[in-house]
């Protein structure tokens, strides 16, 4: 199978990498009813889509089981039966996961993940580009900020003021993510050759990094133009013109 399911089950493979994959299987009933069964809240993702598109968060709640899909209608079912009925309606005939929710960490109510962006330069090695924060928009369960109404800022400001780290804890998470980016992107030539790479980490309300999304496919430069500081946005730019001119 191609797309997210592919690169999951590739990158399980990478011990190191492993651990920071939440628990992510193939949707249908059986696991559906597995995965509600372990945890809180889950994600019914489209394989084959990116950007936030298709995502639907479930959950169980008095009884009964809500799913909403991006930012639209919240939903009560009665059964698991009727729920995956519902489901099934939504993803049609096209691949979907269903993936653990991590309780991701929230500024000012807002859960957010962390994009960090990995280029190849003039010499072809990867090299770090840059991070930032992405905040959902309100009442949004993705974090995309042009389909979910969201916004970008520093993953310093992110960091201090969600989960009050000092200085130093946010050096080492910074350094955490660049060094878990490398590793990523050097073994991403087992799938396919790619120049540029953005990867979503989450981290959850108890400090845990999470591998959320590898976005290979012309990751989004105009995420960093939205930042009021450019130093990343020009570092961007300036890779991809020494890349192109190796």
């Amino acid at each position: 199978m191609r797309g997210k399911w592919r690169l999951h089950h590739y990158y399980l493979k990478d011990s190191t990498i492993a651990r920071y994959l939440p628990d992510t299987a193939i949707f249908n009933r059986t696991t559906l009813q597995q995965f509600l069964s372990r945890y809180m809240e889950i994600y019914v993702k489209p394989n084959l889509e990116h950007m936030g598109k298709g995502i639907i968060k479930v959950w169980k709640q008095n009884q009964q089981y809500a799913y909403v899909k991006v930012s639209g209608k919240l939903t009560f079912v009665s059964s698991l039966n009727l729920l995956y009925k519902r489901l099934s309606a939504l993803t049609g005939t096209q691949s979907y996961l269903v993936q653990k929710g991590i309780p991701l960490a929230k500024l000012a109510g807002r859960s957010y993940d962390i994009r960090v962006m990995m280029m190849r330069g003039g010499s072809n090695e990867w090299q770090y580009a840059g991070m930032l924060a992405k905040v959902a928009g309100p009442g949004s369960v993705i974090t995309n900020i042009n389909r979910g109404k969201g916004y970008v800022t520093t993953v310093r400001r992110a960091l201090t003021r969600s989960l009050n780290l000092n200085q130093q804890q946010v050096d080492q998470v910074e350094n955490t993510l660049i060094r878990l980016s490398h590793r990523i992107c050097e073994r991403f030539r087992g799938i396919k050759y790619s120049s540029q790479i953005g990867i979503d980490f989450g981290i959850d309300q108890q400090q845990k990094i999470w591998v959320i999304e590898i976005n290979f496919d012309y990751p989004s430069h105009e995420l960093f133009n939205k930042m009021s500081d450019k130093s990343y946005y020009r570092r961007i730019k300036y890779l991809k013109r020494m890349y192109q001119r190796r």
